[in-house]
């Protein structure tokens, strides 16, 4: 079993290849999923990034695995992350009341805009944590980004543990304004606003957004690093133990984009994920993520980080795409 540091130097290294595990050690069969994901790559007509690592053994197979992809919603785990961090320092409650007013809404989706009111509405910073994972809220992540210190504060909990192949930049309102071309202005907590102001923006500028975005180092991830954070957060190795169960048990009841790694599963497997999905602009869409735990039927986990980017046509491609290197993983498990 690898320790923590080489497991960290692991992460650095070219993980595009399967990792030897000892003869048996494992019940993944490494050399065939390395052959399915290649086959899989191969035939994708789009930008992809993936890593498999088995968290007994330290078994890796992957894909572009050190290349970066744009996070998108996946990057509100690692929010999770930080906060909780910080409630086992002692800095933050998770029981603190937090009241939001129309100000603080974002853009795109989020479904708790419609309990907001003019007079506020009030809940706790553990239920904005559970609504920004497992319900991928603009509103919920916008809010804890800010009161933990934002994107810094993320970045320096990532770096203290290793994890720099992460880049947390931008919250949800800066980020998709400046996708397409838009400076942040507080008018745009007015959805018919901000899509008004989206759609006067001239093609020319929005394709070079685009390009800009796709070669954007901020607001990135290596797939390799994020399943080494998802083996160290289900070994226990990055928060408390509490934390530790309640971030999990948040990622096991994810309600978002089921026709990703849960849709590639069979029978006794389960996934806890945390999906992100950027805009699909001029046709083509920029990101379609899905990082998680698999667990199949004896238990075992596998940790496994699908990036998606700049794929033609409909989403639903992408979609399917991932789907499939979670089918890949359950046909190359060895019971």
């Amino acid at each position: 079993m690898l320790t923590s540091t080489l497991r960290t130097v692991c992460a650095a290294a070219a993980l595009c290849l399967a990792v030897a595990a000892p003869a048996g050690a494992d019940s993944l069969d490494m050399p065939a999923l390395q052959a399915r994901l290649d086959q899989l790559a191969h035939d994708f007509p789009g930008r992809a990034g993936i890593a498999v690592r088995d968290p007994a053994t330290g078994a890796v197979a992957g894909v572009k695995a050190q290349e970066r992809f744009p996070e998108q919603s996946v990057f509100k785990l690692t929010v999770a992350i930080a906060l909780l961090d910080l409630v086992d320092k002692g800095a933050m409650d998770l029981k603190r009341k937090v009241t939001l007013y129309p100000r603080d809404r974002s853009v795109y989706w989020q479904p708790l805009a419609k309990n907001i009111t003019p007079a506020g509405w009030t809940t706790t910073l553990d239920d904005l944590m559970a609504r920004m994972v497992a319900d991928s809220d603009n509103i919920a992540a916008d809010t804890v980004l800010r009161l933990i210190g934002g994107p810094a504060a993320v970045q320096a909990a990532l770096t203290a543990r290793g994890l720099d192949g992460i880049r947390v930049d931008r919250d949800e309102r800066h980020l998709q304004s400046d996708i397409l071309g838009l400076t942040w202005q507080d008018a745009y907590v007015e959805p018919a606003v901000f899509q008004a102001a989206a759609d006067a923006v001239p093609v020319a500028t929005r394709l070079a957004k685009r390009e800009a975005y796709l070669n954007d180092p901020r607001d990135t991830a290596q797939p390799a690093v994020m399943a080494l954070l998802l083996e160290r957060l289900d070994k226990g190795e990055l928060l408390s133990p509490a934390s530790t169960r309640r971030l999990l048990d948040i990622l096991d009841h994810t309600t978002t984009q089921p026709n990703r790694l849960k849709a590639g599963l069979v029978a006794g497997w389960t996934v806890a994920h945390k999906p992100g999905a950027g805009p699909s602009i001029e046709g083509m869409t920029l990101a379609n993520n899905d990082v998680g735990l698999m667990t199949a039927p004896d238990g075992h986990r596998y940790a496994v980080a699908v990036y998606v980017a700049s794929v033609q046509g409909p989403r639903e491609r992408a979609d399917a795409f991932i789907a499939s290197v979670a089918r890949a993983v359950v046909a190359s498990w060895k019971p």
